[in-house]
């Protein structure tokens, strides 16, 4: 096995946690069926990737599930990670789907103006199914510093057809009051909140003044029950590690200090409402 199995996904800073899974899956895919695997090494791979992304909490759910098909082994073959990914994947395959359809099933999107932030699979899958239902509401797509991984998604649904408004975040105040309601995704949400990208708290403050709809899409696998985790994981999972100082400054100066995040905790109380697939 190689040494750094999960290196290329280790450095994306750009995908959401619906991304950052299925690339997940399939690398553990990869391997011929006949190659018998340490299981050790692999634990220790799949710690470095929760280390990484410990906010994502599909990866959570993924990597939890693993482990427990590995415990009591001391190793693995290729063909039985196989199995047992696409045993996982198509158990929850049709989550993100059935979430959409709820949301279209009791959301008027026909000539609606629909604010989107950062870039999330859950909402690819939501307006992929918009597409095919010719269904076209105007969009406006924020940058979402401090990566852009905003106009990733932009072009994403340019080329689904859509008509997409992409500016930055900071200037929401010029155009809140031509768009009918925000839409985001989810990498987590327990209790009376929910964890997301950067920019989702002011941008629901935002909308909350003006008194305009907040939605939020996202699988049952994100929400996290506190008593099933330790106080422990559940700080390592909404405390972030800065992330790089360049991708704000990109020289060094002696007597500035950058903080840059990626992560926000938002109040569900300036949520209309969550979407899931029940």
């Amino acid at each position: 096995m190689k040494s750094q199995l999960f290196t290329d996904i280790l450095q994306d800073n750009f995908s959401g946690s619906g991304a950052i899974l299925d690339a997940v899956q399939k690398q553990l895919n990869s391997f011929p069926p006949e190659q018998s695997l340490d299981i050790p090494d692999i634990l220790k791979q799949l710690d470095k990737l929760e280390q990484t992304f410990p906010h994502f909490a599909l990866l959570y759910h993924f990597l939890k599930t693993l482990r427990h098909f590995l415990s009591n082994k001391n190793r693995v073959q290729g063909v039985a990670l196989k199995q047992f990914v696409e045993q996982y994947r198509k158990k929850w395959e049709n989550t993100q789907q059935k979430a959409a359809e709820n949301f279209l099933e009791n959301t008027t999107v026909s000539g609606k103006n629909i604010l989107l932030h950062s870039n999330s699979s859950a909402i690819r899958q939501l307006f992929s199914q918009m597409a095919s239902a010719r269904l076209f509401p105007e969009i406006w797509q924020t940058v979402s510093s401090p990566v852009n991984e905003g106009i990733l998604q932009a072009v994403f649904l340019e080329k689904l057809g859509f008509r997409v408004h992409l500016f930055h975040e900071d200037s929401i105040s010029q155009f809140v009051r031509q768009i009918d309601f925000a839409l985001f995704g989810a990498d987590l949400w327990w209790d009376n909140y929910f964890l997301n990208k950067i920019g989702t708290f002011p941008l629901a403050l935002f909308f909350h003044h003006f008194n305009k709809p907040v939605y939020v899409l996202a699988e049952k696998r994100k929400k996290i029950a506190l008593s099933e985790i330790s106080e422990k994981r559940f700080q390592q999972m909404i405390h972030e590690n800065p992330k790089p100082a360049k991708e704000i400054l990109p020289q060094t100066e002696n007597n500035i200090q950058v903080h840059n995040f990626y992560f926000e905790i938002i109040p569900s109380k300036f949520v209309t409402r969550f979407f899931t697939e029940e």
